[in-house]
């Protein structure tokens, strides 16, 4: 039963994958929708999501975005630097005028409804202006994160951050991001997306979705498309990982997050869950190296200061235990919300 669920997962990925070409695929021409509408990766999205509530009111939405984005822009080649902010900015203004702010957000559908989208809605909704008008601009993964880019004839671009109408430096994210060097040559992050990689994008999201409701067996199928469109998808082994340990398959788990963390050394949640995992089978040693990387990338999470003082405890010294855990305690009072 799981693997036909995973292949009708992988099969409707395909539906969606035009080309593997860096510049997205879709053509007026190619595809309507049931409103006459050129299909967008926006539309795309919508599609399949409509199990999870895409309602035909979110389409509405969607066309009335990219209409008025089309009245909005005066400049289509953006052949200048001056034209390329133009025409940016006036995707801001509309997509803040239909009234959509920032905010967490794991689906396009929830996020045109409650009018809160977060960084991939708006890079969705970008590139679909983009494939609708024939615009230059293409989404950009970083960790956990997407914003776009707007190209020039000459292969030139400048980085939009979408959630703050800013434009902002390849080392900004990099520096800000904490990106480590190997994962930027690897193409894990800060490139240009494929259409299908941006699928999978999408497929990670609907996984993450899941997750969220504790349906981590139904968020495989869609956790397996991202990583079989998007090799490289360092955040969907991890939440395939995570996934897998929740439903106690620790060594599928494991070796997910391995790769995770060889595609990406600076998440400190894949440690944490591998040092779970070797918790869970008596692997003390293995345990406490990962939950001590964890702290180290980031100190704020009380959670494996508590779990070495479960360590610590289990071999007998009850002493650092308590050390341990009043640092869990006192982390935990001053960073969790």
């Amino acid at each position: 039963m799981r693997k036909t669920v995973i292949m009708m997962a992988l099969a409707t990925a395909l539906l969606f994958v035009r080309q593997n070409a860096l510049i997205p695929a879709t053509q007026p021409e190619e595809r309507k929708g049931r409103d006459g509408r050129p299909v967008t990766i926006a539309h795309d999205f919508l599609d399949m999501e409509r199990e999870f509530g895409a309602s035909e009111a979110d389409y509405r939405a969607l066309g009335r975005i990219i209409d008025r984005a089309a009245a909005a822009i005066s400049v289509r080649k953006g052949r200048t630097n001056a034209d390329a902010l133009s025409i940016l900015r006036a995707i801001d203004s509309v997509i803040t005028g239909e009234g959509y702010r920032f905010g967490k957000n794991q689906l396009l559908s929830s996020g045109l409804r409650n009018k809160t989208i977060d960084c991939d809605n708006y890079c969705a909704l970008y590139t679909a202006i983009a494939e609708t008008l024939g615009l230059p601009i293409l989404p950009v993964y970083a960790p956990d994160h997407g914003f776009v880019r707007f190209f020039f004839d000459d292969g030139a671009y400048i980085n939009w951050e979408t959630t703050q109408a800013l434009v902002r430096t390849d080392s900004y994210y990099i520096e800000t991001l904490r990106i480590p060097a190997e994962s930027v040559r690897a193409g894990v992050y800060m490139k240009t997306l494929s259409r299908k990689e941006f699928i999978a994008v999408e497929y990670n999201n609907i996984g993450a979705h899941l997750m969220a409701s504790g349906k981590y067996a139904s968020s495989l199928p869609y956790l397996s498309a991202a990583v079989e469109l998007y090799p490289v998808f360092s955040s969907a082994y991890h939440n395939r990982g995570s996934s897998l340990y929740a439903l106690k398959r620790l060594n599928d788990a494991l070796a997910d997050l391995k790769k995770a963390n060889r595609l990406d050394r600076s998440r400190a949640g894949t440690h944490n869950t591998m040092g779970d995992i070797h918790l869970d089978r008596g692997e003390l040693d293995s345990a406490l190296a990962e939950f001590q990387a964890s702290i180290e990338l980031d100190p704020t999470n009380y959670v494996p200061y508590n779990s070495i003082a479960i360590i610590m405890k289990l071999r007998g010294e009850d002493g650092k235990s308590r050390i341990w855990a009043e640092k869990s305690r006192r982390v935990r009072e001053r960073h969790e919300k």
